[in-house]
């Protein structure tokens, strides 16, 4: 089950995405954001998700490791057909450490979360164009 200072890590946390162009978004949770708007526009896509693989359980890995998970997820995403952007999870709070992920295009809500599971995460942040980032919890966050 997820701890009350992981479910607030995710809150305290900026989820920049890198665009095509060379620029960031930075998402925030029950935030609106019209430069992904204007990004998801530009590419054709009704939302994203950002996801990354490091951590599983939020048990703390080598960093080693956790590219090996990462690059892991990334050959999964891209076998599967899926549109991604370099994302980062950079938190606010002194002393934990930005992930590094993907934010993966048009994805649905339910495959997101299975996929998030799939990779031992708590959660995803996901965005529709219009709409605000909102928290997905997987299964293994409600247990």
């Amino acid at each position: 089950m997820i701890s009350e200072a992981t479910l607030r890590g995710f809150g305290d946390t900026s989820y920049t995405i890198g665009t095509p162009a060379g620029e960031s978004i930075g998402l925030r949770l029950g935030e609106p954001n019209a430069e992904a708007d204007r990004l998801l526009t530009r590419l054709g896509a009704r939302s994203l998700c950002c996801l990354n693989a490091w951590n599983p359980g939020s048990r703390p890995q080598p960093a080693a490791r956790n590219m090996a998970f990462h690059q892991r997820l990334r050959r999964d995403l891209l076998r599967r057909g899926c549109r991604i952007l370099p994302h980062l999870g950079v938190p606010d709070r002194p002393g934990w450490r930005s992930e590094p992920g993907f934010a993966i295009l048009d994805l649905a809500k339910e495959k997101a979360v299975r996929l998030a599971e799939a990779y031992g995460q708590y959660g995803l942040v996901f965005y529709e164009r219009g709409g605000t980032a909102e928290l997905l919890l997987t299964r293994r966050a409600l247990r």
